[in-house]
Order: C-alpha cells, then structure tokens, then sequence
C-alpha cells in the first residue's frame, strides 16, 4: 500500500447546573479583539459556496442524552453531517456560525486523475452524490448509505449515540463496487469553534485530532472536541490532525493545510484521514468518536 501522500506526515434541556459545574464567564462577555473580524471572513467564505441543491445543514435525526456534565446533544442531517453537537448542552463545539462538518472520498487508484466525492454541509459538496437512502433509524442511531453518482462507490455511515461517555460513534464503512481493486483517502472533517468561540487551540496525533479552549481562556468555557479512530485498523493508514483554516481539506490533497502543531489561537478545523486499499466487490470499514474534552 502506498503511503499517504500528506507533508509532514506524523500526521436543550435546560441544564441550568452546567453553569455552576463549568468555570464559565457569560459567553463572549470578554471577546478576542478578533473575534468580529474572524466571524466576518467566515460568513463572507460561506457567502462563495454553491453546494449542489442535495447539500443541507437542516437536522433531520437529534439525540440527547446524559445529566450535568455528562449531557450530550447532536444531530445528524439526511446526507450523514454532524450539523449541530454540544457537549455539555450549552456548549456548541461544532461551529454555530456555518454548522460545517462531514467527510469526502478521493479515489487515488489512477494518481494522475484523482476524482474527489465529498459533503462538508455549508461548505458545499461536491454534487457527484446519489440521493441518501436511510437504511435505518432508532433512538439511538441512524443509518445512511450514500452512492456515487459514478457508481463507483458507496459509503454506508452508522452514527450512534453512546450515552455512558457522552460521545458519538460513527462507523463509515466504504465499498468499492467496481470489479477491480481500488485506493482511496477517506476523510472526516469538523470546523471547530469550540463554546462558540472562533480562536481555539489544535493538535493532532496518528489517531486524534482534538480543539479546544484553555482552562485559562478569558472569553469561553474550557471545553474542545476530540475527534479519534476507534480499533486497531487492519492494513489501514491514519492520521489525525489540526488545520489552521476553517475550510474543509482538498480531498485529493488532505495535509495542504497541515502546519506545525499546536496551533494556538487558530480559527481552524479538524481533519481524520485514512489511506484504504479496498479490493473489487468488497468493502472496508473504520470506526471513530467525536467526544467533548
């Protein structure tokens, strides 16, 4: 297999008790003096995006679960995005302002026609998407297979509420449905603003990516998100790591935005990328957690 080609690779309730339990000051009540320009270059990068009619931000599926510090509340749109997640409930980790995050596919068999398939919500798809098919719904998870328009692909997503540690489960399982063995980079993707606050803080290692605010922040809750592969991947690389922009990764080229980390004060993203070799007719699956920190 080959290595993957990334630089520098090492790569609602209420809950009115939260505000007791989190060292907390009024949200913003004392905002980095970039905090206005930040959320302005944000809204006029959305203002640039054409997603395709099939993109969407709108919450279709919404869980919710624990008590006090445990609570956790997510929802999951049609095409399988994370559009809304807060942990502790009150606590927005996923950026309020563009609700963006999702996943793409890059098809790396033939390295001189690399052909990108992916869905970041706000910030646009690609269009080269069937129409989801909600294979099933419970409570507790949905299930949603989406196709390439190229048939080439289909990946399956299973997104699951774990409600003792407050986290959500998402397994991506990709088939190859053409009758020769194909590359491809998978990519899961969050813009961060973590408490609703645009500078966090990222850092990554081979299995996580994680932003966060610090205990000593002035002017949001210390709480981040950790996005982390699951399990021990069989014949699969990984890499997990902090971008320093709010754009969601070129699929095709995953560490263009990979910098030295940590990066501190950062209007950034996370990106968990896998490099899968799957053969004809058969598919692949790999399983990761978004968590509160």
């Amino acid at each position: 297999m080959k290595r993957l080609a990334v630089p520098f690779i090492i790569l609602a309730l209420s809950c009115l008790s939260l505000a007791s339990n989190l060292p907390k000051p009024v949200a913003n009540s004392n905002p980095h003096p970039n905090e206005a320009a930040l959320r302005q270059e944000k809204l006029n990068a959305l203002s640039g995006v054409q997603p395709s009619p099939a993109a969407t931000t709108d919450c279709s599926f919404t869980f919710t679960s624990g008590i006090n510090n445990n609570t956790l509340e997510y929802c999951v749109t049609t095409n399988g995005n994370i559009a809304e997640l807060q942990t502790p409930i009150g606590h927005p980790l996923v950026s309020v302002e563009d609700r963006s995050e999702g996943y793409a596919i890059c098809d790396v068999s033939n390295n001189n026609s690399r052909v990108a398939y992916s869905d970041f919500a706000d910030f646009g798809d690609t269009g080269n998407w069937n129409s989801p098919v909600i294979v099933s719904h419970s409570a507790t998870s949905v299930k949603i297979a989406r196709t390439t328009s190229d048939g080439i692909w289909t990946l399956t997503q299973t997104i699951t509420q774990m409600a003792p540690t407050a986290s959500v489960k998402i397994l991506m399982a990709l088939k190859n449905n053409t009758a020769v063995s194909r590359e491809a980079f998978l990519v899961r993707w969050a813009d961060v603003d973590a408490d609703d606050f645009l500078d966090n803080n990222f850092d990554g290692t081979f299995s996580s990516a994680f932003g966060w605010n610090s205990i000593s922040s002035e002017s949001a809750g210390p709480v981040g998100l950790l996005l982390q592969n699951l399990g021990t991947l069989q014949g699969i690389g990984s890499e997990a790591f902090g971008q320093n922009t709010f754009l969601p990764p070129n699929p095709c080229n995953p560490g263009l935005n990979f910098v030295t980390a940590p990066l501190l004060d950062t209007d950034g993203s996370l990106v968990l990328l896998y490099d899968i070799t799957v053969p004809k007719n058969s598919s692949k699956s790999v399983t990761m957690t978004y968590k509160g920190l």
